[in-house]
C-alpha cells in the first residue's frame, strides 16, 4: 500500500513592482513571509501567505540590458498571459468581501461552480488569481 504523501506548492510572479504587489496581497489577507529588499531601497523579492498557499514575488529590473537574453524576452511579454493562479480555501467568502472593501479588480464575482464556490480576480500585473473553495471530486 502506498503512503500518501503531503504535496505543496507555490508559484513565482514576476511583477513590476515588488512593494505594490505586497500590498495588494496583504489587502487581501494573505501575511508577509520574507522580504529582501535591494540596493536602491525597494524590494527585489517578497513572499505572501495565506495558510500553506505562498506566492513569491520577483521584481522585474527596469534596465534588461543585462539580464541573460532568455529571461529579458521572457519578462518582457505581457506578464500573466494565459496562466491562472488558484488558492483553495475554505473561507472563500471572507475573503470576496476583503478583494471588495480594498476594491480589487474582480474578473468575476463569488459564484457557485461545477467545481465549488469560487471568485476571480486580477492583480496589479495582470495575473489571474482564483480562490476556491473546491467541492465534489474537485475536493
Amino acid at each position: 500500500m502506498a503512503s500518501a504523501t503531503k504535496a505543496e506548492m507555490s508559484v513565482m510572479l514576476n511583477v513590476k513592482d515588488v512593494d505594490r504587489s505586497l500590498r495588494f496581497y496583504q489587502s487581501l489577507g494573505f501575511e508577509s513571509r520574507w522580504e529582501n529588499p535591494g540596493d536602491d531601497g525597494h524590494l527585489n523579492y517578497a513572499g505572501v501567505g495565506l495558510g500553506d498557499a505562498v506566492i513569491a514575488l520577483g521584481r522585474i529590473p527596469k534596465d534588461t540590458g543585462s539580464m541573460a537574453k532568455d529571461y529579458a524576452d521572457w519578462v518582457s511579454t505581457p506578464l500573466g498571459a494565459g496562466v491562472m493562479v488558484t488558492v483553495e480555501l475554505d473561507g472563500v467568502e471572507d475573503l470576496y468581501r476583503k478583494a471588495k472593501k480594498a476594491k480589487v479588480t474582480i474578473d468575476s464575482p463569488l459564484s457557485e461552480r461545477l467545481y465549488g464556490t469560487a471568485f476571480i480576480i486580477n492583480d496589479p500585473d495582470g495575473y489571474v488569481v482564483r480562490f476556491l473553495r473546491p467541492k465534489g471530486v474537485y475536493a
